[in-house]
């Protein structure tokens, strides 16, 4: 067996029904390790996956661990009478009685403090002293159930203290954790932290899933220690189980006194693959061979020189290291890499090159090693400044002591870049000085801890350049998957690339890679290099999003009041993507501004028509509204667009209804006449009633939806049943139009601008419309890349039309409203219908994939950094009760994802039309508008070209709105 569990403990373990006796301090990962069970949980497309980064990152562990799904195997401890059981990809939802689901919580806790510390690393742990010391009140969290981090791993079971009985490594990091909690910090442990923001009296607001549930944290400073991870390249075969990081094989080993495997290979970069092996090797481990990209340092004297002189025991210890190794008979490969990883559902070979020739072995273990990445996901959710690198790296920028561009966050160790336990305690120390010294606290003066962080740095510059790898990269091969959580091969990405340009969110969009637990961890270097434009902070990457981990559904659902009619807001200006090339043309027929849906459909339907037709777009076609709203297509109103709640008395929004009802019936016919799959479903539309007043006012709403040709009425419990078994017993009846589905926005938007290319419209995305003019009866256009000289304008700009407008002097009555929506992991099929609430704002689907996608018109906030919608506590924790409040069983369920996109807020129809006093500019602008977009197209297209369209659109006039004409 790979490793020993010591079998006269206490704790009795069932793994897939089957007892097991292992020691308590296990985790379920190092336990199913122990009993050589590599291959003990499933990806979602079914194939088997086991443990990998060890350290709660890369969620290829999950497990369901009495009945509670998609459980990290490595950060989970293990307990008497535990039931462990392999994850299913699609967890069934709907085969469980209601009190066997997660309760939700009335309230969530909030704590206070002077200093928050989120890592409890040497970096964090050394802030928290330097604080403490001078008198602050100090909270540490942390994800590990142990403190330490990954450098001070702290022994869980006998096995493995007694194997670090006199290890100096592991003693100075209890020493450490000691002197933290005699100081009175306060530690918690097992506490992940999932999403940040702004308090509106400037402090940090940290939100957390600990034992109890989740609670909040509101600090006067902040120190993010949250270290890095392990990313080694997408190679064949990475996915397999029995592959695993050498970090996660380190904490099987010093953490729980586990091996990871039998026959061992490690392969990457840097020195800890040393130390590991040596690790392995001295518990009896059995290390086939060790693959390093640099090369020995015996080549580089003068580098190995520079290491001992900055730190000489250091490098002594590693070249024991190397020379036990040898001793040993373990084979050391240099200037090598592994190429391809082979075997049937876990690890059996792996193939090293070097030096152009390939040599094979077989192992059951690889451990991929390096390749280090900050954990900076959560500085940069909080507006944190960052910078890109000239390797490419994104490092937080920051001053010695960790002061990040917003002075009451700090950021230490590996959190900004990696370098070692030793540079993070020191960056530590300085860090918790200064937060004493904001704080206004008595200290007391440290002249060696600037000296220390020299000497740090020093040392690390040299033994990176002593291990800097061969200048010639691994080609990636195509079946390779470059997302880990998705399982999308890097073939797919590279085809997509060539038909480019594209944005790393349009790739993302296109390819679903990115979109998993992880939120692209591990694809996104992958995906920024395929896009082949240079990387910043604002560009190049995709933004983090909260939840920065997983978090049960159920633990965030908190009931709260809802609210009637849009929150306006106009995103603010920001500066134009930078496009090389000038416009390649300088004049058109029409010039439609804006490149989402209306917009493309314009496009789309002018080309066909033989129209001379250029899209301008100041970012990429369909990355805002349309590319980020949840693909609802829908033909009645909701709660919110009828009665007293609705814009303008619910007018114009039932004036629509024609519209999106005849649009619904267009995509259907654009989905065929494309030849193009719209992943587009007319599943029919539930509206659900819970009480007597409910179901009165859905009486009167279906009454005016049929009286303007929308197919609804009011159906009752029983048949409500019929339809969705899985809908809580308390909703009673339902509006039911049987026109309604979904659609996939991200597809079908593409799908849509393909078409209007091969139709013969151009479209220049980058491309930032600066200012208008008339010029006779054309329209001089100003863009970032040049003058465009136009006979006919579409405003198509969504949100912005108002500012479009207002370059002519015209008032377009346009808002944004800046709207959440919220994505849980995939389930087995449980809900066919596109859902809403009759009293609340709930939207509700599930996707082709089995995940749920969750709106309903929760307002959102803005990105400090991208200036973009984003999502905000209060939101996500009434739009989750509502819809868990309707569909029980997704209390099972976690949440990963969650994303806003400003939406267009008008009086709840569309503006269509020629302006009354600027001929030849045409406004195309409609909230609900992915629904309505092909027809706002088509109908666009029909009154641009002088053509009948058909229908009185007189009610979608300008000419509606008071004082708005010039």
């Amino acid at each position: 067996m790979p490793g020993s569990i010591i079998q006269d403990a206490g704790v009795t373990v069932y793994f897939d029904g089957v007892a097991h006796r292992v020691d308590p301090g296990l985790s379920v990962a190092a336990a199913l390790t122990a009993l050589d069970r590599a291959d003990f949980s499933t990806d979602a497309a079914g194939k088997k996956r086991g443990l990998f980064c060890g350290m709660g990152v890369c969620h290829d562990c999950l497990v369901t661990v009495d009945s509670r799904t998609s459980q990290r195997a490595c950060m989970t401890p293990v307990r008497d009478g535990m039931r462990v059981a392999r994850q299913q990809a699609r967890p069934d939802i709907t085969s469980t009685d209601l009190a066997d689901l997660r309760s939700v919580p009335t309230e969530l806790a909030e704590f206070e403090m002077d200093l928050l510390v989120i890592g409890a690393g040497p970096g964090g742990l050394a802030a928290a002293v330097a604080a403490a010391e001078a008198g602050a009140s100090v909270t540490v969290v942390d994800e590990r159930h142990t403190s330490g981090g990954q450098f001070f791993k702290q022994p869980n079971t006998d096995a493995a203290r007694l194997a670090l009985k006199a290890d100096r490594q592991a003693a100075d990091g209890a020493a450490l954790i000691e002197r933290v909690r005699s100081l009175g910090v306060t530690i918690l442990s097992g506490v992940t932290v999932w999403g940040a923001a702004h308090g509106e009296d400037g402090r940090a607001v940290i939100s957390c899933l600990g034992h109890d549930g989740v609670f909040y944290c509101r600090s006067t400073m902040l120190v993010i220690g949250t270290g890095a991870f392990e990313r080694p390249p997408a190679i064949k075969g990475w996915t397999l189980p029995g592959v695993m990081t050498a970090g996660a094989a380190q904490t099987l080993l010093r953490s729980y006194g586990t091996l990871p495997g039998r026959r061992i290979l490690i392969a990457g970069n840097g020195p800890l693959n040393f130390q590991v092996a040596s690790e392995i090797v001295k518990a009896g481990g059995d290390v086939v061979c060790l693959v390093e990209q640099a090369g020995a340092p015996w080549s580089r004297p003068v580098e190995a020189f520079n290491v001992f002189r900055h730190d000489a025991a250091l490098a002594l210890k590693g070249m024991k290291e190397i020379a036990r190794l040898e001793r040993a008979g373990v084979k050391l490969a240099w200037n090598a890499q592994i190429s391809d990883i082979k075997g049937d559902g876990r690890v059996e070979a792996a193939t090293v090159s070097s030096l152009g020739a390939d040599l094979t072995f077989e192992v059951d273990t690889v451990l991929l090693g390096g390749h280090f990445t900050s954990s900076n996901e959560l500085s940069r959710l909080l507006g944190c400044a960052h910078r890109v690198t000239g390797d490419g790296t994104l490092t937080a920028d920051c001053a010695e002591d960790g002061e990040s561009s917003l002075p009451h966050i700090h950021i230490v160790g590996e959190a900004v870049r990696f370098g070692g336990a030793h540079l993070a305690m020191a960056e530590g120390r300085l860090a918790g000085l200064a937060i004493a010294a904001k704080l206004g606290l008595k200290l007391q003066p440290d002249t060696t801890a600037k000296k220390k962080l020299a000497r740090a740095k020093a040392f690390q510059a040299a033994l990176w350049r002593l291990f800097a790898p061969a200048p010639t990269p691994l080609q990636l091969a195509d079946t390779a998957l470059a997302c880990r959580c998705e399982s999308v091969a890097i073939g797919t990405l590279k085809r997509l690339a060539v038909e480019g340009p594209l944005d790393i969110a349009t790739m993302k969009r296109l390819t679903r890679a990115g979109m998993g637990r992880c939120q692209s961890r591990y694809c996104g270097r992958t995906l920024t290099e395929l896009t082949g434009r240079p990387m910043s902070e604002t560009d190049g990457l995709l933004a983090p999003q909260m939840p920065l981990r997983p978090v049960p559904l159920a633990a965030l659902a908190i009931e709260k009041p809802e609210w009637g009619g849009h929150r306006r807001a106009l995103l603010p200006a920001r500066p134009p993507l930078h496009h090389s090339e000038p416009l390649p043309m300088r004049e058109a027929s029409t010039v439609v501004i804006g490149a989402g849906i209306a917009g493309l459909s314009s496009a789309l339907f002018l080309a066909e028509a033989g129209e001379d037709v250029v899209v301008l777009e100041r970012g990429f076609p369909g990355g805002l509204a349309s590319g980020g709203n949840a693909g609802s297509l829908h033909a009645q109103l909701l709660s919110f667009d009828h009665g007293a709640r609705a814009e303008a008395g619910g007018g114009p929004a039932a004036k629509t209804l024609p519209l999106q009802r005849d649009s619904i019936s267009l995509w259907q016919m654009l989905e065929k006449k494309l030849g193009r799959d719209f992943e587009m479903k007319i599943t029919g539309g539930l509206m659900v009633a819970e009480t007597e007043a409910h179901m009165r006012f859905l009486e009167e709403k279906t009454r005016v939806e049929r009286e303007n040709g929308i197919e609804c009425h009011v159906i009752g419990a029983e048949d409500l049943r019929k339809l969705e078994p899985a809908l809580s017993p308390l909703m009673i009846g339902a509006a039911y139009c049987p026109t309604e589905g979904k659609i996939n926005p991200l597809v079908a938007t593409r799908h849509v601008h393909d078409g209007a290319l091969a139709a013969g419209a151009r479209v220049s995305d980058r491309t930032e419309v600066l200012s208008i003019r008339r010029e006779g009866s054309a329209f001089i256009i100003e863009t970032s890349r040049g003058p465009l000289r136009a006979g006919r304008i579409v405003n198509a700009a969504g949100a912005f039309a108002s500012r479009v407008g207002a370059m002519l002097g015209l008032n377009i009555p346009v808002f944004g409203a800046p709207l959440q929506m919220v994505v849980t992991e995939a389930a087995a099929p449980a809900i066919s219908h596109l859902v809403a609430h009759a009293d609340r704002h709930l939207t509700l689907k599930q996707a082709a994939n089995g995940s749920f996608l969750i709106g309903g018109g929760w307002t959102a906030g803005l990105d400090p950094v991208h200036s973009h919608p984003r999502p905000m506590f209060s939101s996500l924790e009434g739009n989750l009760w509502v819809a868990q409040h309707v569909v029980p069983g997704l209390r099972k369920l976690h949440v990963i994802r969650s994303w806003a996109a400003m939406n267009i807020n008008i009086d709840g129809a569309p503006i269509l039309g020629e302006h009354p006093d600027v001929p030849g500019f045409f406004n195309a602008v409609t909230s609900n508008g992915f629904t309505l977009g092909p027809l706002i197209g088509q109908l666009t297209a029909s009154l641009v070209l002088g053509r009948d369209p058909g229908r009185d659109l007189s009610a979608f006039s300008l000419n509606r709105f008071q004082g708005v004409r010039s």
